[in-house]
């Protein structure tokens, strides 16, 4: 498979440290013309005015724990911008369609979040991760990279995705606890009386404090969530693996029980018939869900990495040919040795699994 180095951004210390030093290594992102062009493409993606997009970010960074807005007023110093012009660039791919646009009877459906893919396999006593992120190809103008948070108080992490985020949808921690999310539709209003972050820092938190699949159940019934998710979690140290899906206040719990374990953005207790199958729109969530189930089978793949790859770059799995979406990223992980591969696509639309260039990061812990 064609290799390329993975930037990798090491961060210790304090969150303000943490973020000042981040910050630094982001100025040709945060502190030239790159970050207006960026965020006007955010924009117009997104249906988003800009004033528009201000406020909702203001509003976020403000519901963030104290801890990440330390690390983002951090990021600020460090890249010599203002603390509202780090939450803009954070926050651009997930702004909300301004209140025109949503009017507009003739306008396209917002976008609801990343569709992603997903498959656990246990093969030759190892069980192995593979991951399809599946979002806006815009934001790999920013590219992608590797980031280390190691506070001294919390369990490390190594976080992989688009490069500047410090927020995590895809990492593995020092206790070899392997989480990624995708998105789910949820209507239920958050419980009262338990903490509630934007889904993705709250990912974050979940890998800094669990150890275990069964510390990542507590937590999940312990918090809230802005948003529904589907959690794909794996244990290195015990070759468990489990998928959590999420309400913002409720779950269900499936534990891998056989060769594979899949998931794409369907809820696994709502089966899948032929009828329905047949129906499905090519890239739709079922029919990735369906794809990924008939291609691999009741037998469980012998060439590692390469098979999972091959099944994450094919045609029916890949996200390819929506309008702003793609398989922007693509990972490979086996928790119990730590060894994880990634690819990306390219702004111009290229997926990542099939067309990316795969390179094998290095275990930092």
């Amino acid at each position: 498979m064609p290799q390329r180095d993975l930037p990798i951004i090491d961060l210790r210390g304090s969150a303000a440290d943490m973020g000042f030093a981040h910050g630094r290594a982001l100025r040709d992102l945060l502190a030239t013309t790159f970050r207006e062009a960026y965020l006007d493409r955010l924009a117009g993606v997104t249906r988003t005015a800009r004033p528009d997009l201000a406020r909702q970010a203001e509003a976020w960074l403000g519901a963030l724990p104290a801890r990440f807005q330390e690390e983002i007023d951090g990021m600020a110093t460090g890249a010599g911008v203002s603390v509202s012009a780090v939450a803009e660039f954070l926050y651009a791919d997930i702004a909300g369609p301004t209140a025109a646009e949503v009017a507009d009877p003739n306008a396209p459906a917002p976008l609801a979040g990343p569709l992603c893919s997903a498959v656990s396999v246990a093969s030759g006593g190892a069980t192995w991760i593979g991951r399809n992120c599946d979002w806006l190809f815009a934001t790999l103008t920013r590219g992608v990279g590797a980031v280390i948070h190691r506070d001294p108080h919390r369990i490390p992490i190594l976080a992989v995705g688009i490069r500047g985020d410090i927020d995590v949808d895809t990492g593995i921690n020092a206790e070899r606890l392997w989480l990624h999310l995708h998105t789910l539709p949820a209507l239920d209003d958050p419980p009262r009386g338990r903490p509630r972050t934007s889904w993705l820092f709250w990912a974050r938190d979940a890998l800094e404090t669990c150890a275990t699949i069964d510390d990542l159940e507590e937590f999940i019934a312990s918090t809230a969530r802005d948003r529904g998710v589907i959690v794909i979690a794996s244990d290195g140290k015990s070759g468990a693996s489990a998928v959590f899906e999420c309400t913002r206040g409720d779950y269900l719990r499936h534990d891998q029980d056989g060769p594979a374990l899949f998931a794409t953005n369907h809820p696994l207790a709502k089966q899948i018939d032929a009828e329905r199958e047949a129906k499905s729109r090519p890239e739709s969530t079922v029919s990735r869900y369906c794809a990924l189930r008939r291609r691999l089978g009741e037998r469980a793949p012998d060439r590692l990495p390469d098979d999972l790859i091959g099944l994450l770059g094919a045609p029916d799995v890949e996200m390819r040919s929506a309008r702003h979406l793609r398989t922007i990223y693509s990972a490979v992980c086996r928790p119990d040795t730590g060894e994880l591969w990634f690819a990306a696509g390219d702004a111009n639309g290229r997926p990542a699994a099939s067309g990316g260039a795969w390179s094998r990061l290095r275990w930092p812990f």
